[in-house]
């Protein structure tokens, strides 16, 4: 059983253009792990569009972390936030492709599970830290 189930962001480094990040995913009983670039600023948008989640019942959030594919440099995640039922009880997809050995034989994960809203908004919080500061970590537990 791993020490730390969740969705966990890592600053890794960075330039004037891009961070790399390293994504992790884990529900307990599978994950995933993968280094992704994203642009300056990404973070902060991934903020801004994952802030008010959910609005309604049928709300659904996607945000998607470097490129898929092998004729891209590093890995991706694509975040799925939805509502799961009436209840209000919501859900993260985390999608996640790692690119280990750039001849096209990328690997990849599905991570689902659950979640507290309280929990986002902590973890939205710690992303937009990683960015300002360039160092840190950013973790949503899930539930």
């Amino acid at each position: 059983m791993p020490s730390f189930t969740g969705l966990r962001f890592t600053y890794l480094y960075h330039d004037s253009d891009i961070i790399e990040l390293r994504i992790v995913a884990d529900n307990g009983k599978f994950g995933g792990t993968t280094n992704v670039y994203v642009g300056v600023g990404q973070l902060h948008k991934a903020v801004a569009a994952l802030s008010d989640f959910p609005k309604s019942r049928d709300d659904a959030r996607e945000f998607v972390f470097g490129a898929f594919g092998p004729t891209w440099a590093g890995g991706a995640v694509r975040l799925q936030l939805y509502r799961k039922d009436l209840a209000g009880h919501v859900v993260l997809q985390a999608t996640i492709e790692a690119d280990f050995n750039r001849k096209g034989a990328n690997q990849s994960a599905v991570v689902i599970a659950d979640f507290e809203l309280a929990a986002l908004d902590r973890f939205l919080i710690e992303l937009q830290l990683v960015e300002e500061n360039l160092s840190g970590n950013a973790e949503l537990k899930f539930s």
